[in-house]
């Protein structure tokens, strides 16, 4: 019950108004609902939710962070490089929702490859 509960607020969350076009807004594909579930359940398993001032961030890790990043990659999303001080990464937004990345050299510049995904969520 928990988990559909979850899945039908996810879908209410990405439905729009009737009537109205949202090209730049989230995508509501079943494969990209899935990935954003997936996502969410797993923060939630590994205790990575994280309540801000006015959103709640989900952290996921690992194979569904690949896979949600290797999916926006077969939909197009393009890749955005950021190098800061802990490293270089790939990023891939996740249309209205959060992004996940892939860092691809660490702080000393050498190269790994360890992947992620936010999705923050209005509260």
């Amino acid at each position: 019950m928990r988990r559909t509960a979850s899945v039908i607020s996810i879908c209410a969350m990405f439905a729009g108004a009737p009537g109205l076009a949202a090209p730049s807004g989230p995508s509501v594909e079943p494969e990209a609902l899935e990935h954003y579930s997936y996502c969410v359940a797993e923060a939630k398993d590994r205790l990575s939710v994280f309540v801000l001032s006015r959103q709640i961030l989900y952290r996921c890790h690992g194979d569904v962070a690949i896979s949600y990043f290797n999916y926006l990659g077969h939909a197009h999303v393009l890749d955005r490089r950021v190098e800061d001080e802990t490293g270089v990464y790939l990023f891939r937004t996740i249309n209205g929702v959060g992004r996940c990345w892939n860092k691809i050299f660490d702080e000393a510049r050498f190269p790994v490859s360890a992947f992620g995904c936010e999705i923050f969520v209005d509260i």
